[in-house]
């Protein structure tokens, strides 16, 4: 079970958990803050503390998904019998004074609520699931033995709705990239395990660039390479298995959940301490400065190349171009206002609210409308690229100088190479660095903010 749904269990179990104590008292005729107010402090230290000691010690959340429900009420029961002893060998050693009936009351109210709260939180996280995950088409590279358990692992746990569409192997007369490329010619491939050990660094390389440009991610199965300093490792943690060393450091689920989590607390304190007051004074002069709505709502290309409705302050008057025509330099349809908005790039701001919603990122390639997606994606191959991670508000790109009109294929390749570079070799201090950098380059202004 990933991390932040542990913490999500563990804070709802200590709920619970006090919500049940109070009640306790209660209902045996007394008040947690009545006369006895020592006794209740210590019952509330002893059974919180002890919940957060054995949570530490046994990690009762880090069960799979695919374990059996039997099985997980097992040892959640046994859990919380091991927590009675603790508690009550706290009470024995503190020598406190609690009737055994308010403290068999408490728990007979804590079991049941503790299951049944799980049980409704778990059903309704199911039934997202469900909805929002798609089947996901693999293919192995390899047919060795490595090969053979990861199509074995994937057909013993068929509710992961993988779907195996074939293997790949040498050939003596095609490479292993040609054959790849062939292949997802007429199919949807998502992701490729590769398990053939003696490829060099160029072959895998070429791999790892047809996986971003087809957006295909790439996982490596292998005792050894040429190019890495330990033995990969397979994991089978949780739903799908996880690797010693991805081709991707965004591939890994725990940095996903760290930039996600960088994001929300980010754009959290932008919204509260900034855009709280920024919005109703920019939007009052947006107002008043021309007819139309304060908000430009605007159809761009997101992660895994899917569209999205992007935010940001209306700088033009309303006009049917706006979708299909880029801002140039002296553009007439650019407001009085819409012109200092757009060369101190407050006219961006709005986009932290598509940061919280996740649509979008704090760092990452800037996202195209669509149509200009369109119109380079048929003259530049590695365009699809950017889409292999959430686009941002500020980028690499960004503070390369790369913003603003694209004029020609030069500066589109130029940026493209930028934001491979970031995707290829993110971090979370490389991210940091491009925020400081992005304040630098707004406080010297660019000749291209227009």
């Amino acid at each position: 079970m990933p991390p932040f749904s542990q913490l999500i269990f563990f804070i709802g179990d200590l709920i619970v958990l006090n919500v049940s104590i109070i009640l306790s008292y209660s209902l045996f005729g007394d008040s947690v803050f009545g006369t006895e107010l020592s006794n209740s402090l210590y019952l509330f230290i002893f059974s919180n503390l002890s919940w957060l000691f054995l949570a530490l010690v046994s990690s009762p959340y880090n069960f799979s998904r695919t374990v059996g429900i039997i099985r997980v009420f097992k040892s959640q029961l046994s859990f919380i019998f091991v927590h009675v002893l603790v508690v009550a060998s706290l009470i024995f050693f503190f020598k406190k004074n609690y009737f055994p009936l308010q403290i068999g009351l408490m728990y007979l109210l804590f079991t049941p609520f503790f299951f049944l709260w799980k049980m409704v939180v778990l059903y309704f996280f199911n039934l997202f699931v469900k909805q929002a995950m798609q089947q996901k088409n693999i293919i192995i590279l390899g047919t060795g033995q490595q090969a053979r358990d990861i199509r074995k692992y994937f057909l013993m746990h068929w509710k992961l709705n993988y779907r195996f569409l074939g293997y790949i192997d040498r050939a003596p007369n095609k490479s292993v990239v040609e054959q790849i490329r062939s292949f997802c010619r007429d199919r949807v491939v998502h992701e490729i395990y590769c398990c053939i050990q003696d490829m060099d660094g160029e072959e895998l390389k070429a791999i790892v660039e047809l996986g971003l440009n087809r957006l295909i991610k790439i996982r490596l199965i292998a005792d050894s390479f040429s190019i890495q300093q330990k033995p990969l490792a397979l994991d089978r943690n949780d739903y799908v298995p996880t690797l010693g060393k991805t081709t991707i450091n965004l591939d890994e689920r725990r940095n996903r959940l760290y930039k996600r989590l960088f994001d929300i607390l980010f754009s959290s304190f932008v919204i509260l301490t900034i855009l709280s007051w920024l919005v109703p004074i920019i939007g009052l002069a947006i107002k008043s400065d021309s007819p139309g709505p304060i908000f430009f709502r605007q159809k761009r290309t997101g992660r895994d190349n899917k569209p999205f409705t992007c935010l940001k302050f209306r700088t033009m008057i309303v006009n049917r171009e706006a979708d299909t025509r880029q801002a140039t330099k002296e553009d007439n349809r650019i407001t009085k206002l819409g012109k200092f908005l757009r060369k101190s790039s407050l006219d961006e701001v709005p986009q932290f609210f598509n940061v919280l919603t996740g649509d979008m990122s704090v760092i990452g390639p800037r996202p195209h409308p669509l149509k200009l997606n369109e119109q380079f994606s048929l003259r530049i191959e590695r365009l699809m690229s950017r889409h292999y991670v959430k686009p941002g508000i500020t980028g690499l790109a960004q503070c390369m100088g790369y913003r603003g009109e694209t004029k020609n294929l030069h500066d589109m390749r130029n940026r493209i190479k930028l934001d491979r570079f970031y995707i290829q070799n993110w971090s979370f201090y490389f991210d940091i660095k491009i925020i400081v950098q992005t304040i630098v380059s707004l406080l010297r202004g660019n000749e291209k903010a227009f």
